[in-house]
Parts: C-alpha cells; structure tokens; sequence
C-alpha cells in the first residue's frame, strides 16, 4: 500500500522567512469512502445485509453520542479512543478561578491505538510498512525517475547527506 503526497507550495507571510516561497509533502487524497459503501463491502464479507451494518453504523454513533456527552471516553478495539476535548479561553492563576466559563467549546477528538516498537509509533490503522509515491496535485503518479534527487535535503531546506529518498516510514 502505498500513500500518496504532492508538493504544496507556501508564500510565507509572516516571520524570518517572510516573503519566501516554501514547499512541502502534503497527503492526497483520492476521494472519501461513505457510510454505505463501506456498509456494502462489510457486508460482502460477513453474513449481513448491508441494512445491518448501515444499522449497527447508526446505533454505533448514537451511543457514542450519548456517552460521550456523559462524560465517558469510547475506546474501539483495533482503531482507537473518542472523546471530548475542551477548547479553552486561557488559564488561570488558582484552582478556585477554574470555572465552565474558561472553557470557549468542547469537541470531539480521536487517539488512533498504537503500540511503540524499538521507539517507534506503530498505529492500528496504518498498514506495518506504508510506502510514500509522489503524485501531481491533481493525483497522477509521478514516475520515479521524473522525481528529482532531494535525498541530501532536511525538511528546512538545509544539506543533510543522510540518502534517506524512498525508505518506507
């Protein structure tokens, strides 16, 4: 498996740097699965109609819903916790000033299950080893050998020497 990425260009604004054109990996995507297609394949693979998943899918947000606004926080096994994340106006010099009026708004948040291996995250959703392939902005593979040699360069910009082009993460 391989994720695609595309070479965003930046005009910094603000800064040193002000004035610079910078560029950087952004993630592509190719489009966004829905509900009932991933209703549909689950189905092609269990013993239920695609009614049933689109169902227990439904349920499923529902209780989220509920709980979390209960104050619970919802681990899901293989893919990670929800909860709720306060967004906050600031803080406060003592405890007894720490009222609901600090906090501007609460949203919902995920933590994607992980494991660390030799020092690494390793996250359920991610395949072992995901694979990088450039692609223009509008998607199309750029063929290896189009893609210029940037393996001496650090993320700043700077000379590094450290041949690092191509290695999986």
């Amino acid at each position: 498996m391989a994720q695609p990425f595309y070479a965003r260009k930046t005009d910094l604004k603000v800064g040193p740097r002000k004035g610079q054109t910078v560029y950087s990996a952004q993630v592509c995507y190719y489009g966004v699965i829905s509900t009932k297609q991933m209703a549909q394949q689950i189905a092609e693979e269990a013993s239920l109609t695609r009614a049933d998943v689109i169902g227990v899918l439904e349920r499923m947000a529902h209780f989220c819903r509920t709980h979390m606004g209960l104050g619970y926080k919802i681990k899901l096994d293989g893919i990670g916790t929800l909860c709720n994340e306060f967004v906050t106006s600031g803080s406060v010099a003592t405890e007894k000033l720490v009222t609901a009026k600090l906090v501007k708004s609460v949203r919902p948040t995920f933590h994607p299950e992980y494991t660390i291996v030799n020092g690494s995250f390793r996250y359920a959703l991610l395949p072992e080893k995901t694979e990088l392939e450039k692609v223009t902005h509008k998607g199309t593979l750029i063929e290896k050998e189009e893609e210029e040699s940037d393996e001496d360069i650090t993320p700043d910009g700077s000379e590094s020497g450290s041949g690092t082009e191509g290695n999986p993460l």
